[in-house]
């Protein structure tokens, strides 16, 4: 038992899932600027439409059964990177994923800012489902300090601010139910990842990319000399 346990919150559940994150413009000017008209540099995006309950994000429980419209949208912003000769690091971003623990009755919102690929988020999901007693998980990155422990079938989750010295969040809640929703999210999460990549030709979300995607049938040198592959 850990000195924090005691100044845990008890909360009764938490509700988690893993989103697609969706933006509705791409940028393609340069990386710093100083004109204030940053329309000059953006492309409008159609975001599907998809029922969701946020307009930034489409979750694993509302995406199954409509990943093509979901990657009818990521086809669209490749075709505007193409045009705009931007490599995939300038649009990976627009391909990141969230994970997100919350209780919206008693304003309680867990976050992982720095988990953007299906790896990230899944190493913390298999711990807390192969973890019965003690540590699931501790990380730190900047502004952002997560700690996770199993202990009497409870589930202790402190986030915190390392570089003001801040807790925002310190609870405890039923582990029981958070291992049922763990799994049933990485059981969407690979079946929606596997369909996407195989829409687009290549996968770019289980795990971060470090060279260009092939995402066309015949490849194509386009402004830049950046290599892609259209539909």
């Amino acid at each position: 038992m850990k000195p924090w346990f005691s100044e845990a919150k008890s909360v009764s559940m938490l509700n988690a899932e893993l989103c697609f994150l969706l933006k509705d413009e791409l940028y393609f000017g340069p990386d710093r600027y100083i004109d204030a008209d940053r329309s000059k540099f953006t492309q409008s995006l159609d975001l599907p439409s998809i029922p969701r309950q946020q307009p930034t994000m489409v979750c694993t429980n509302e995406l199954i059964g409509h990943e093509d419209e979901l990657s009818a949208y990521y086809k669209q912003v490749v075709k505007f990177a193409v045009h705009h000769g931007l490599t995939f690091n300038s649009i990976r971003h627009h391909f990141w994923l969230r994970f997100r623990l919350w209780n919206g009755e008693d304003n309680i919102h867990v976050s992982f800012p720095w988990y953007d690929s299906y790896s990230e988020i899944s190493r913390f999901l298999n711990a807390l489902l192969s973890v019965e007693s003690g540590e699931i998980d501790y990380d730190i990155d900047q502004g952002w300090e997560m700690e996770a422990d199993a202990y009497e079938d409870y589930v202790y989750l402190r986030q915190r601010d390392p570089d003001h010295d801040e807790t925002h969040t310190c609870i405890r809640v039923p582990r029981g139910e958070l291992v049922v929703q763990a799994r049933q999210i990485m059981e969407r999460s690979v079946k929606i990842i596997n369909r996407l990549s195989d829409l687009m030709g290549e996968d770019v979300w289980t795990s971060y990319v470090r060279s260009e995607p092939v995402f066309m049938k015949k490849p194509v040198e386009i402004e830049r000399k950046t290599w892609w592959r259209l539909w």
